[in-house]
């Protein structure tokens, strides 16, 4: 019972991170109607993930130094206080509290119908979280390549995991399982208020953004649900799979998905991240009435950390939100300079809001990139290198687009048409659309035919704005970036590891995510600028009953488009409940103990016995990603002599010095010579050698040497045995 103490204590800790750093999320939201109450929660998570990562240098990784970080953000939080004195309203200290604590447990709720830690990427993302709180220095050691270290990976989405965690002894077993669910919950917030914010205070409008990003599904789960219940047809990976595999050769992940197929990747742990700096974003775009994009120093602080701080959590999301916080400061200077020019004081304006503009940009890219200087000194990526151009038999359809996206188009391509207010526009405008049709038919890119339209409209949008600044305005910059997003996708690809007909599966997989939320959030503001201001929409000059019929015929596609990707959340979350039939629990090596309890036991006893990181010997072979394979490793975070092969060699790690580790691993066991095995264990400074079910079954395994007790000790006997190595040969 002990350990769901220590989890009653996580999450008070977590509910008061976001009391503690209220003061400071207003001060970087006090435009926005919440003044970023919604925001807080993350940023206090942020922040105290950021100070502890900066005091390890000094004092190491523990519970001294993360206890320090959360009384320094106290401080501070009070000194703001102090000065400020200004909190939100009851009413919105209350709604946010509902809704945070509502979506947390809700998603914890499925999440103990689904605990397994294993299948899929599980096991990589549980040697990292582990990794990341075994360590007391930075970059965590690699558990999967001994002597390597996480110099290579963007580990701080474990990093916000782990610190909350180890500073309460959380079991990593159940972290992992919290952690989903409290990324679901930190989301579910921000997006709450995000729709809370667009709409002036309206909280059902909350309720509808946070639904339409995180909860919907796309049309291929309507698709699949009539395949597989109806015409009962066979899906050889269940259900919900197919919903992410739209465009050939590509993930298309999006939230829900991502959250029920439970892999605690960086990508999903960075959505909280993503959407707090787009709320920071949002009140700078709606600040009209001040002088400085920044109204403080601790501000520009406290948004450069923010966006600094995706990189460090999930790469691919800092140059998409980088490009967007240069759009609105171009937006607030610009404002600034069409406001000077309308007062007859433009003589310096131009040349004010330009240096004006060049300054900021270069003190947010400097302040999000320097805090993180020790990170960088110790960055060492080796799985991307360089773009290459899509070939166009690879590029995605219309059809598979419109499967992902046709609900949330629907609508922003709506919102957007009621900007055409005039027939001259709008003779421009589908003169355009047969342009880009044009363009997508003679350069081999389908989606131009969609993307481009889309892109121009939502710019003249965007640009028709710049001088009031409105939240219409920030909702057409969203639309236009998605549009851009995807048109990238379609003439470059990062080019890593993976080549052929796959090689743009990353780029697809991590930008399209940034589409779905971008696109999702646009889509639930269009519906709310749709019901209120256009109630006849659409507006033309039929007569009234064509304006009625065109009404209900555009309402009826609505619903239709709603209830079909309503579809796959719901089938989704029972399938996978009833396929994966798990007793409910919170630890997620409850299945070990049917599997393999003498794995379940002896990995128990490391985590409760061994601390640091002494590296472990265990079973591995060039076939092991995606296995059982690595799972001491895995589920303890103790360095391995190699794990999963495949991974490593995607990480760019030498294909010679794999198979060389492979070899020794078999050599170790199964080679009757102490000397011998003694002399590779000293060459990767092995601490322990794991013998269980598993080495049996793949070695040949010559016990005799490790009863030596001259250089062996026995610290673990059952169906298990574990010996400690005493001294070099």
């Amino acid at each position: 019972m002990l350990e769901y103490l220590h989890i009653i204590f996580w999450f008070i800790f977590i509910e008061m991170l976001g009391l503690v750093s209220m003061p400071l999320a207003g001060l970087a939201g006090n435009r926005l109607v919440d003044r970023g109450y919604s925001a807080a929660r993350t940023l206090g998570i942020v922040l105290v993930t950021y100070i502890a990562w900066l005091f390890s240098h000094v004092w190491g990784l523990n519970s001294r130094t993360i206890l320090i970080s959360v009384l320094l953000l106290c401080l501070i939080a009070g000194i703001v206080y102090r000065k400020q004195r200004t909190l939100p309203e009851k009413k919105i200290l209350l709604s946010n509290e509902l809704v945070f604590a509502a979506s947390f447990f809700f998603f914890l709720l499925i999440r103990m119908y689904l605990p397994e830690i294993y299948r899929h990427e599980k096991f990589m993302d549980f040697a990292f979280l582990n990794a990341v709180m075994r360590t007391s220095s930075f970059p965590p050691a690699d558990p999967w390549f001994a002597g390597g270290s996480l110099d290579f990976y963007y580990y701080f989405g474990y990093l916000s995991v782990g610190v909350p965690g180890k500073l309460f002894s959380v079991e990593p077993s159940m972290l992992f399982n919290l952690a989903i669910a409290l990324t679901f919950a930190l989301s579910f917030n921000l997006l709450f208020g995000f729709g809370y914010n667009l709409t002036h205070g309206k909280i059902r409008y909350g309720f509808l953004t946070a639904l339409f990003v995180i909860l919907l599904g796309n049309l291929q789960g309507f698709k699949e649900f009539i395949s597989m219940y109806l015409t009962r047809e066979t899906a050889p990976m269940g259900y919900y799979w197919s919903s992410s595999r739209v465009i050939p050769y590509t993930i298309n992940e999006f939230p829900y998905f991502s959250f029920i197929h439970g892999d605690l990747h960086s990508h999903m742990i960075a959505i909280p991240f993503q959407l707090l700096v787009l709320a920071f974003l949002l009140n700078i775009y709606l600040r009209k009435d001040s002088n400085r994009v920044f109204e403080s120093i601790l501000e520009l602080l406290i948004f450069s950390v923010s966006l600094g701080f995706l990189f460090l959590s999930n790469s691919w999301d800092f140059p998409i939100y980088l490009s967007l916080t240069f759009a609105v400061v171009f937006a607030y200077y610009y404002g600034h300079y069409l406001h000077s020019k309308s007062l007859y004081i433009h003589n310096k304006s131009l040349s004010r809001s330009v240096t004006g503009f060049l300054g900021t940009v270069l003190s947010v890219f400097t302040l999000s990139l320097l805090p993180y200087l020790p990170f960088y000194l110790s960055f060492k990526p080796q799985a991307a290198g360089g773009f290459d151009f899509v070939q166009p038999e690879l590029r995605t359809t219309i059809g598979e687009f419109l499967i992902l996206f046709s609900l949330f188009l629907f609508l922003t391509l709506s919102f957007l048409m009621t900007h055409l207010d005039s027939r001259r526009k709008i003779q421009y405008f589908i003169l355009w659309i047969g342009i880009s049709a044009f363009l997508a038919k003679e350069w081999t890119i389908p989606l131009l035919g969609i993307l481009l339209p889309l892109l121009v409209l939502s710019l003249y949008s965007f640009l028709k704005d710049l001088p009031e600044r409105s939240n219409a305005g920030f909702i057409s910059l969203l639309i236009a970036m998605a549009a851009f997003i995807a048109i990238i996708c379609e003439v470059i690809f990062l080019d890593d590891p993976i080549s052929g007909s796959f090689a743009r599966m990353n780029t697809v997989f991590k930008f399209y995510m940034h589409l779905w939320i971008f696109l999702a959030i646009a889509a639930s503001y269009s519906f709310y600028q749709l019901y209120f201001r256009y109630r006849t929409f659409p507006e033309t000059n039929l007569p009234t009953s064509s304006r009625v019929y065109e009404k209900k015929v555009w309402m009826f596609s609505l619903m239709l488009l709603v209830l079909s990707c309503s579809v796959f959340p719901v089938v989704a979350t029972f399938t996978r409940i009833e396929d994966m039939n798990a007793e409910p629990a919170l630890d997620g090596m409850e299945y070990m103990k049917e599997l393999d309890r003498g794995d379940y036991d002896a990995i128990k006893w490391i985590q409760e016995n061994l601390s640091g990181t002494p590296i472990i010997l265990e079973a591995s072979s060039d076939d092991s990603s995606y296995h059982y394979i690595s799972r001491v490793s895995a589920n303890t975070g103790l360095p391995t002599v190699i794990g999963w092969a495949r991974h490593e060699q995607f990480w760019e790690r030498n294909d010679e010095e794999i198979r060389t580790r492979l070899e020794d691993v078999n050599t170790i066991y199964s080679t009757s010579s102490k000397k011998k095995a003694l002399e590779l264990m000293n060459k990767y400074n092995v601490n322990y050698v794991y013998i269980g079910q598993l080495e049996r079954q793949m070695y040949d395994i010559k016990t005799d040497k490790f009863e030596d007790k001259t250089y062996f000790e026995p610290v673990y006997q059952g169906s298990v045995r574990i010996y400690k190595v005493k001294k070099e040969f």
